[in-house]
């Protein structure tokens, strides 16, 4: 059968998490079908009938799975880090061995902001962290304007830890500094060195709000605070285009930015303050949409050829 015309999709883990937001973009979506499910309690349908699957598994299940599609000629978006950084690392920081370097080795990074044009031809593609995201995008176009260590501290909602959110204030931190196994992908990709504190609040349910600090390059050192801030909006602005939906927001006496304004969209909303020789950036995003199945469903679009927000959430739904 023709797998392209008929746009046919997989999804692992179906019942998870992040497998049902993906779900429930593709019920949305208007060009694809999902024929084939699979959990820990049945399967559904077909692999050999998809022309892609999501992949909403554990690592060790990840690979496995990653496996079985590329040998029925079947397009991957694994959404576990298996297959976001090299094997050296991801052995060190994941404490497995990989199950399947040779896929590794021809997987593209699912970030369409930076990554689009290798999407579009990859046969299995790494989608990003959510808390990656909210990093990378922030960092990437500032190497040169900021030097030195990023100090990242990020709140996520419970959805993060794929826990139901308790009723309980409780927020919990956990790997910081340099143990946390998204630092080399924040790494690797943001050109930072990156010391990481996640913080889970498990009285809420979604959201990431990062702040990073970082010391200011010479240049922008010496210039008056506005206009260092100015310049480095401008050069984020000017590394983005309409489809990434990153913007510079500010805040403003009426209205205060927070994951309020990015939850159910696909949008990253960054902030830029400049106190002294450092840069303040705050990045603010939904780790179930711009942190998963959103960015999942646009790679599934650019590996398919249809448009690149296709059953994608821009603005706030309902």
């Amino acid at each position: 059968m023709d797998k392209k015309a008929g746009a046919k999709i997989g999804i692992f883990g179906d019942t998870g998490m992040v497998g049902a937001e993906i779900d429930k973009l593709l019920s949305a979506h208007g060009g694809v079908e999902v024929v084939y499910r699979r959990n820990s309690r049945r399967e559904e349908g077909s692999l050999a009938d998809c022309a892609l699957v999501f992949l909403a598994t554990r690592d060790e299940e990840s690979m496995r799975y990653a496996r079985a599609a590329a040998d029925a000629d079947v397009k991957v978006v694994d959404m576990s880090g298996a297959f976001r950084i090299g094997l050296p690392e991801f052995e060190k920081w994941y404490g497995i061995k990989h199950g399947a370097p040779d896929l590794l080795q021809k997987a593209v990074y699912g970030m369409p902001a930076l990554y689009a044009d290798e999407i579009r031809g990859a046969g299995i593609v790494a989608n990003p962290g959510c808390y990656p995201t909210a990093v990378i995008l922030t960092l990437k176009p500032l190497r040169g304007l900021l030097r030195g260590e990023a100090i990242v501290f990020a709140t996520s909602g419970n959805s993060g830890a794929r826990r139901e959110v308790e009723i309980d204030s409780n927020e919990i931190s956990y790997s910081y500094g340099k143990l946390h196994k998204h630092v080399p992908e924040m790494n690797k990709y943001s050109g930072f060195d990156i010391d990481f504190n996640p913080i889970v609040i498990r009285s809420v349910y979604r959201g990431i709000n990062a702040c990073i600090r970082a010391e200011l390059s010479d240049e922008l050192s010496q210039a008056d605070p506005t206009r260092a801030a100015n310049a480095m909006e401008s050069t984020i602005g000017a590394a983005y285009t309409e489809d990434d939906l990153v913007e510079i927001v500010r805040d403003t006496a009426d209205h205060q930015f927070g994951t309020k304004d990015v939850n159910e969209t696909n949008k990253l909303l960054i902030k830029v303050r400049v106190d002294g020789k450092y840069a303040y950036l705050n990045s603010l995003l939904d780790n179930l949409y711009k942190g998963a199945a959103g960015t999942a469903v646009e790679n599934m679009n650019l590996m398919l050829g249809f448009p690149r927000l296709q059953g994608i959430a821009v603005t706030k739904m309902g």
